[in-house]
């Protein structure tokens, strides 16, 4: 029987690249795995005795970017709005209250990211 793969060998070193950039997620609960020729999985949000409430396959390193980037600004959104006391507000409306400086500075982690993981912008 062979073995079918399911991201080519380009996709899964891009693949790499996005997942080392992200790997800072980890301390957010988010575990990113190579899971060899099935590609990598993120594992969300871990629950005793539930285990992981999301998990991901990515196949296609802009994919994984992409979603991998919502998490991180969602998190450092959630960082915000539990040091201003925000209360349970969704994060578009967080985002709005940041000042400023503060919005270009989390938007421009996104460039930073996208060279480091060598991401072409889309």
């Amino acid at each position: 029987m062979k073995r079918r793969k399911y991201i080519t060998d380009a996709e899964h070193e891009k693949c790499k690249k996005v997942a080392s950039v992200f790997s800072i997620l980890e301390e957010d609960d988010i575990i990113l795995l190579d899971v060899g020729r099935y590609g990598f999985v993120a594992l969300f949000y871990y629950t005793p005795p539930h285990g992981f409430d999301i998990v991901k396959t990515f196949t296609d390193s802009q994919e994984m970017f992409d979603y991998l980037w919502n998490e991180w600004l969602d998190s450092q959104l959630i960082q915000y709005a539990e040091t201003m006391n925000m209360g349970d507000i969704d994060y578009d409306q967080i985002f709005e209250k940041l000042p400023a400086q503060k919005q270009a500075e989390l938007l421009n982690q996104q460039a930073v990211f996208r060279k480091m993981a060598d991401i072409k912008d889309v």
